[in-house]
């Protein structure tokens, strides 16, 4: 299946990829508008970050970021369903200026207010049907008690796969590892 992403911004990005100041400059990084409208709504402009060599897997890059831009809002609940039954139970959030995290309401409260899916990685060589491996970081504030690094969340499709501290960004290649024991979160 083909999740359509604008040709003209998709060039503009393998664009800067070459330039030579690419990650060593915050203005020569690339960046993905996202914006939905839900009973969750937000917008985030996240740093893109491809895990690999892209050249020749240019229609998987762009058939993931098409459906990761079609599908935003679907994967930012997934991220806040998959987070709740931390907060509280594992020590993480409980206490906040508005009491205890009880509700996906309460963590998209607790969300930065900008860019708050901060990065995201895709891995064009972990390809599973149509698209590649993608994981999404996403940051709460820090009075919330979540990890200062943010949460590292990997996706299939709409499947979220595994979740976990963002402080490596490693989660997109360890997460079928046996050393998490087939768990879907690091902090259970």
């Amino acid at each position: 299946m083909k999740y359509r992403f604008d040709e003209t911004a998709f060039n503009e990005l393998m664009d800067i990829r070459k330039h030579e100041k690419y990650e060593k400059d915050e203005t020569h990084r690339m960046r993905i508008h996202m914006s939905w409208n839900s009973e969750f709504s937000g917008q985030s402009c996240p740093v893109l970050m491809i895990m690999g060599q892209s050249e020749g897997k240019e229609a998987i890059l762009k058939n993931t970021l098409g459906f990761i831009t079609g599908h935003i809002q679907i994967l930012y609940e997934e991220m806040l369903k998959a987070m709740l039954p931390v907060f509280g139970t594992m020590g993480i959030g409980i206490r906040t200026d508005k009491g205890l995290v009880k509700s996906m309401a309460d963590l998209h409260f607790a969300r930065e207010p900008k860019d708050f899916i901060y990065r995201i990685h895709i891995n064009p060589d972990d390809v599973k049907d149509d698209i590649g491996i993608f994981s999404l970081f996403l940051w709460l504030r820090s009075d919330y008690g979540a990890p200062e690094n943010g949460c590292e969340f990997v996706f299939d499709h709409e499947k979220l796969l595994f979740w976990g501290d963002g402080n490596t960004g490693e989660h997109i290649y360890d997460y079928n590892s046996d050393f998490w024991g087939g768990g879907q979160c690091e902090f259970l």
